[in-house]
């Protein structure tokens, strides 16, 4: 048995606030606690594993990169939606646009180029989630408010450096002539 897993726990937590409000209140804040992370820096995305516990990807997670289920991520969302946790799930969502190779056709949108269209459904799974027992409310969770500066930083490195080539060309052909 190894315990507590990401990808039922964000199902699981997709669900709960609907069947026991308060409980979901409670084992959400206990999710985001264990499960929540910001590899090197980046992120946020969801382990599949709680914190100081490692394994391997299988059927339901699907590959772990540096611990992290992309599959529990995505799904993370529509968890953070129903448990007013909005600041989680626009940041998950904002990441999946940059990193989910996104398409858009002019009779839908696809990511990972449209290669995975399990993953396209859990998107919209994701992203629509809303509670229909009662009106939403929002909670306030930590969140780390400068998670996008590192992606900011890469994508600022790959925009200037043909920018740098060019200067580097021109560098060393000057001090060639002298």
């Amino acid at each position: 048995m190894t315990g507590a897993r990401a990808t039922s726990q964000t199902a699981i937590h997709r669900f709960l606030p609907e069947v026991d409000p308060a409980f979901a209140k409670n084992q959400y804040a206990l999710f985001r606690d264990q499960f929540l992370s910001y590899p090197g820096g980046f992120g946020p995305a969801v382990r599949e594993y709680p914190k100081g516990v490692d394994g391997s990807g299988d059927v339901d997670s699907g590959p772990l990169v540096a611990g992290i289920s992309l599959s529990a991520t995505v799904v993370a969302v529509g968890a953070a939606r129903m448990n007013g946790d909005r600041t989680l799930a626009a940041a998950i969502g904002s990441e999946g646009e940059l990193l989910g190779v996104p398409i858009d056709l002019p009779w839908s949108k696809r990511y990972a180029f449209g290669l995975l269209p399990i993953g396209d459904a859990f998107v919209v799974w994701s992203s629509t989630a809303r509670l229909l027992t009662e009106p939403p409310t929002e909670v306030e969770h930590e969140s780390r408010w400068w998670w996008r500066l590192p992606w900011l930083g890469v994508l600022g490195l790959v925009a200037i450096a043909p920018w740098g080539w060019a200067l580097g060309r021109r560098v060393r052909t000057t001090l060639g002539a002298h």
